[in-house]
């Protein structure tokens, strides 16, 4: 009986541990960067919704993709020549690109045609140019689901302190964030490592995503701000000095999400 009795515990503390592990997988993001004429952007975000949206769907419902959204840029410090944005969310780096594209497409839109899928097709590569495509690794974060608006800071940590600079963010600066979205200044936060493409000379090497409900509220805090709530939670110690330099900041708006 004894024996039965540690059988049954060990099970149950195996399966325990097995449901934590699946719930705690990475995330990592399939980032791509789009350029479109001024004349052409809501042509191209019709397209989106009426046909690419469904392929998202699909995608997720196949179990490759946890979530899929397109951003406008709305404001940044560095333009780098694109106003449009796509997110993919999985749990592996393979998953992005386990399915076939044009088989999700008919699956999405059961009964169409070879000649209107290839008309699509093309009209999708004449509205818009791909710029650049980034793989990211999420390190932390606290999990909101996806938010109208982001306030995205690509870092650069400084030479030979990527773990500390790391650490600070894990440990302090996530819980600033924290207490900004308990007040409603906040309504989300995420830290990612890029690791594709990964170069010496790359201007950024992390980011940081502030979500917002709305845009007004995308700049409401101050350093002074920063600094009372640092004060709060960290009373006997000093803020660190940083580990880090900001790259570039952006602005994105959310266009469009299949969750």
């Amino acid at each position: 009986m004894k024996k039965s009795l540690l059988l049954l515990v060990a099970i149950i503390l195996g399966f325990t541990q097995m449901q934590a592990q699946s719930n705690n997988k990475p995330s990592y993001y399939l980032v791509t960067y789009y350029k479109t004429d001024a004349d052409k952007t809501d042509e191209y975000l019709s397209l989106i919704r009426n046909y690419a949206s469904k392929i998202w769907k699909e995608k997720m419902n196949a179990g490759d993709v946890t979530s899929y959204a397109l951003y406008s840029v709305v404001a940044t410090s560095d333009d780098e020549g694109y106003n449009l944005i796509s997110v993919q969310t999985a749990n592996a780096i393979n998953d992005f690109s386990k399915s076939n594209t044009m088989e999700l497409f008919k699956k999405g839109m059961p009964g169409i045609d070879e000649k209107t899928l290839t008309a699509i097709t093309k009209n999708f590569v004449s509205l818009r140019t791909p710029v650049k495509t980034e793989i990211y690794r999420q390190v932390d974060g606290l999990p909101t689901g996806i938010q109208p608006f982001y306030e995205m800071n690509f870092m650069k940590s400084l030479d030979g302190k990527q773990d500390e600079y790391v650490r600070q963010e894990k440990e302090i600066y996530k819980q600033l964030h924290q207490e900004f979205i308990k007040s409603g200044n906040r309504t989300g936060w995420s830290f990612s490592q890029l690791i594709v493409p990964v170069a010496d000379g790359s201007k950024y090497n992390f980011v940081t995503a502030n979500g917002f409900s709305d845009w007004d509220k995308s700049y409401s805090l101050t350093m002074d701000d920063y600094y009372k709530t640092y004060n709060k939670l960290f009373p006997k110690t000093a803020l660190p000095e940083s580990a880090r330099k900001v790259a570039k900041t952006e602005v994105w708006k959310l266009e469009i999400s299949a969750k």
